[in-house]
Parts: C-alpha cells; structure tokens; sequence
C-alpha cells in the first residue's frame, strides 16, 4: 500500500461531504448558521488547498493542517458523537464567521503569493545523491554531541549554546534525510537503516517522554512518514498495522502522560526526581491517563472526556479568546511586534523582553492556569489571536498579511515539498505551527525557523560528513552514486522492506 501525497482534492466529493455534514448536523440539532457556516469554511478549505498546489507547496501544506486541525476534525468529530456542532461554545456565532472570514482571507493570500512565489525552490539542489548517507550520519551525530562539544568552549559557550538550541533540528533532518537515502538506494524495498532507528529512539525518549512533550513523542514518526508518502514507498501490512498501533498508544496513553506529567515539573527539579517522575507515571499508563481526563475535563468542545480527540480540535479554546475579547479586552498589535523584536539576536539586545502570550491570554480568559502560573502556554489557533489583536481588521488585513509573508518564503525556498529534506522539514514543522502556533508562533517561525531551515542545509551540506568521519571513517568512494534523484520514484515492488 502507498499512501497517498495529494496535490488536489476532487471538489465534487468535498462538496458531497460537506452537504452530508450539513445534513448530520441539522439531524442532530446544530443551529442552521453554524452548519452553513461549516460547510462553506470546508468548501472554501478545498478551493485554497488546490490552488496553493497541494502538500506539494508550504502553502497547501498550511492550508491543510490549520483547516484540518483547527476546525475541520473536531466538527466532525461532534458529529460523530451526535452533539449539536455549536453546544459548550459562549460564542458560537462569532466562531463560526470568524473562522470563514479567515479562511477565505487565506484564499486571497494563497492566489497572491502563488502569483510572486519562485516556482522552483531555492535550496533544492543544495545535496546530491552521494552525499546524503554522510549527511544523515553526521547531522544526526552532531545534533546529539553538539551541545556538549559547544560547552568544552567554557565561559563564552553560553550565548554560543543558547543559539545552537534554536537552530538545532540537525536529528530530524539527518531522519529525513536517512529515510529518503535508503529507500532511493534500495529502489524502494527499504526505508530505514540503523542510524535512522538510534536517532529515532532518541528523540522519542529525551525529547518525547523525558520532556513531557507531544511533538518530541511524534517527531521522528513524522520525519520518517513523510519521506514515506514523497516517495510513494509501498508499505507492507505489517507496517500499517505497526503504525496505527503507534498512534493508538501515543494518543490514547502518551498524550495524556504528557499533559499530566507537565503540571508536576518544578524549575528546580534534578536529573533523578525528573526519572523518578516520568517512571511513576509510565509504571501505570492507565491511571494516568484517567487523572489527566479528571483534570481536564471541564470547557471542552464535548460534552464529555473524549482523550487525544479533545487535542484535535481549536475551537473551544479560541471561542473562549474570541469571547472575552468582545468584552473589550483587545491587545492590539503587540503579538506582531514582540515577535518581531524577538527575532533580534540576543547579543545585540540582552535585554529583550519576553512575551509568553499563551500565558497571558489562558489569564485574560481565567480559569485556564491558575493565578500564580507564569511559564504554562494555553496554545490559540491563529485566527482566535488576530481576532484578539484588532478583531476583524485582524482577521481580514493582519492575518493574511502574515500569511502572505510566510507563503512567499517558503515556497520560494523549497518549492516542491517532496523532492528535498528541507521541504519535508517544513511540512513536518508545519503541521504543529498551523493550527496552535497562532500569529505570534507564525512569525517566529519565518525569523528563527528559517535561520534554522538554513542551517540545517548548509551543515548538512558542508559540515555533516565530517562529522560522520569518526562514525563511518573516510569517505573512499572514487566515484559518485547512480541513485535516480526523483520526487515520486516507483518503488520496486518486488523484494523485503524493513
């Protein structure tokens, strides 16, 4: 089975959809605004996705997850469980033309950026065919050892260190890389080698279940999923089944152990009572995973506890910023600007102020945090925040402005998606920002994230396969691999996969 990288979605079958949505809901008892207003937000969804060029594009692939995440699953999913669309919402009304406000203000800035977007990626020929395995190797060694090697400079490794952190994406790129690299050289009967299974674990491990985070949990899963889909590699049955198992335990167990898990980090907390806490707390998955729905089980979009559901959905949480700012509590441009700031280096401006804007807004909507919380980030999609910025005006000038800005970029830089790890990197990191990473999260995404973006390439390019030396030792080859360098090769269907 290959899964499917859609560049197009038939709008015939999503305007079918979207009618039997419609008729579902009106069954169920939702408000005849609220499921016209769905139904032309999905309607609208599909026209952008197609003209940005599908997850071939940044801009498709932005489309697809903010429509998909923010509104699109959770509605359906309310469905689902025979809830009217628009119950446990304070402002439903608002929501709904707010969110197709927004994305038809998507559309228009889709269609413009596709019109002054380079066609072709700049960083698309950045690595050859012969050069990646080294590549894998070394960014994945470097992005393990950097730290430490940084920390050997001493006293001056500090803002040295603090910016390796930001830029550093080296493992999931050296994955991706690494999965591209095996199944281009097997002819599509492999995609995984031992480097990429050791960053894997890592990752999952220290970044997932030490850090208590979701996005460190599905990392290295995404980064080797993608290359999967680009490539149209056939996946064999005991892989789908391995893969929805995966997901079935990270949502069901792991998510809720990440979310539980965070309330008990303290700042001061050592290396031993940090293992000690995330043993206890693994050691019976279950009883975790009913406290976390015990803790929040109140404001959800759904009547009751629905688990890794309540995280697939936007809209309750944006109805409560949409609400209380049609109280008048409007921050205005401050997300812009703080972002903006924020994206000065640290060694020009060691001052620079702060702004943990999901903090300040869980404590503007109350009952999210509690009073003496500081550091905990309530995540808002970012049509709630432009709304909270300057409401429609926000919605319908700052909004798209920004999406523009960031269509343009990166589709300049990477062009098709499938046919670099760069692209791939973006998708993967795409699929966090779009629906949670609001407008302040989208800007920083354009200043540090392309710093990133950028890094990752040149070092793998440059400085990665000397950093495979001690692992692989001197490159001896005297001529350069024959692999084909192709964005959808036809896997050979014949042979084991791994």
């Amino acid at each position: 089975m290959r899964i499917p990288f859609p560049e197009r979605v038939p709008i015939n079958r999503v305007a079918i959809f979207a009618v039997a949505l419609f008729l579902i809901q009106q069954f169920e008892g939702t408000a005849l605004y609220f499921s016209a207003g769905c139904a032309v937000f999905i309607l609208v969804a599909a026209v952008a996705f197609n003209a940005a060029g599908g997850l071939t594009r940044a801009s498709g692939a932005y489309v697809f997850f903010y429509s998909l995440l923010v509104v699109i699953v959770g509605i359906c999913y309310k469905a689902y469980l025979g809830e009217p669309a628009q119950s446990n919402l304070r402002d439903p009304r608002t929501d709904i033309e707010i969110y197709v406000g927004s994305i038809t203000a998507m559309l228009a800035a889709v269609i413009v950026s596709r019109r002054i977007s380079r066609k072709s990626g700049l960083l698309k020929n950045m690595l050859r065919d012969s050069e990646m395995y080294r590549a894998s190797v070394g960014c994945i060694v470097f992005g393990v050892v950097g730290a430490t090697l940084i920390a050997l400079l001493g006293e001056a490794s500090g803002q040295v260190n603090s910016a390796f952190s930001q830029l550093n994406q080296l493992i999931p790129v050296g994955i991706i890389i690494g999965v591209m690299y095996e199944i281009r050289r097997s002819g599509g009967t492999r995609s995984l080698n031992l480097p990429i299974l050791l960053a894997a674990a890592y990752v999952f491990v220290f970044f997932g279940l030490f850090s208590f985070s979701k996005q460190g949990m599905l990392l290295p899963v995404a980064c080797w999923f993608l290359p999967v889909c680009a490539l149209r590699f056939r996946l064999s049955a005991l892989q789908i089944v391995s893969c929805f198992a995966f997901v079935f335990i990270v949502f069901y167990y792991l998510v809720p152990y990440a979310q539980y898990g965070r309330k008990f980090i303290e700042p001061n907390m050592t290396l031993s009572q940090h293992l000690a806490l995330t043993t206890r707390l693994l050691e019976s998955p279950e009883e975790t995973r009913q406290n976390f729905e015990q803790d929040f089980a109140v404001g959800g979009y759904y009547n009751t506890p629905q688990g890794f559901w309540d995280r697939l959905q936007f809209v309750s949480v944006d109805d409560k910023l949409i609400n209380v700012t049609d109280q008048g509590k409007v921050i205005g441009l401050l997300p812009v600007t703080s972002s903006l700031l924020n994206a000065v280096p640290h060694f020009l401006w060691p001052n620079k102020p702060n702004y943990n804007l999901g903090n300040l807004y869980s404590h503007e909507i109350g009952g999210m945090t509690s009073e003496e919380d500081i550091t905990t980030g309530v995540s808002f999609s970012p049509t709630s925040e432009a709304y909270h910025m300057k409401k429609w005006f926000g919605v319908l000038v700052v909004a798209p402005l920004v999406w523009l800005a960031m269509f343009v970029l990166f589709d300049s830089l990477c062009g098709d998606l499938r046919t670099t790890p760069w692209g791939l990197l973006v998708l993967a990191f795409l699929s966090h920002t779009a629906p949670e990473g609001a407008i302040s999260g989208l800007i920083y995404f354009m200043t540090f994230g392309t710093e990133a973006l950028l890094f990752c390439a040149f070092f793998a390019k440059w400085a990665a396969p000397f950093f495979a030396i001690p692992v692989l030792g001197p490159d001896r080859r005297g001529t350069a691999s024959r692999i084909s360098f192709q964005p959808s090769p036809q896997p050979n269907p014949q042979g084991r996969r791994l």
